[in-house]
């Protein structure tokens, strides 16, 4: 088994900008630690379509895509990913990925995928659950402030005119 060291992870947020990449991940796609910030995941997949169906598909973890790296050259791989939400709320997804073909590659168990996002309420700053990511950057308020600020909607009352 491949210690964690040895297999290339990075981060990148739902707009698709690499966030962050260990040496593996640097030495896999020709970038120095400093370029990752500037660079997009879409610069990494063979085909730009891959990176829409990686992102929309919150059923599966693992994933088998066509990458290329700074040089052109493209080989098949496998990447795990992990979603999550940031301190500030942003979806960010985490991710480990080997070539196929590279040898016996420690590849993490997976457990079927649960995706929960969280949005501040607006006016206390609880977290609300939504339905979807793009639900996250709506203005929204939590149970207890829309009974305070629209009583007659919240509780299905009639408002008197």
């Amino acid at each position: 088994m491949m210690n964690m060291i040895d297999i290339a992870c990075f981060e990148v947020n739902e707009h698709g900008r690499l966030l962050s990449g260990n040496r593996r991940f640097c030495r896999m796609f020709g970038f120095e630690p400093s370029e990752i910030p500037w660079h997009y995941v879409t610069d990494l997949y063979r085909h730009v379509g891959d990176w829409e169906k990686f992102r929309r598909d919150t059923e599966n973890a693992s994933f088998t895509m066509r990458m290329k790296n700074r040089r052109g050259r493209s080989f098949d791989c496998c990447i795990v990913r992990e979603i999550f939400q940031n301190a500030d709320g942003e979806v960010i997804f985490r991710n480990t990925i080997h070539k196929i073909g590279e040898g016996k590659v420690y590849v993490p168990q997976t457990v079927p995928l649960s995706v929960v996002f969280l949005a501040k309420c607006s006016d206390c700053g609880a977290q609300i659950r939504v339905a979807s990511a793009p639900e996250t950057r709506l203005r929204m308020l939590c149970n207890s402030c829309a009974a305070k600020t629209f009583p007659e909607t919240f509780y299905g009352k009639t408002a008197q005119v």
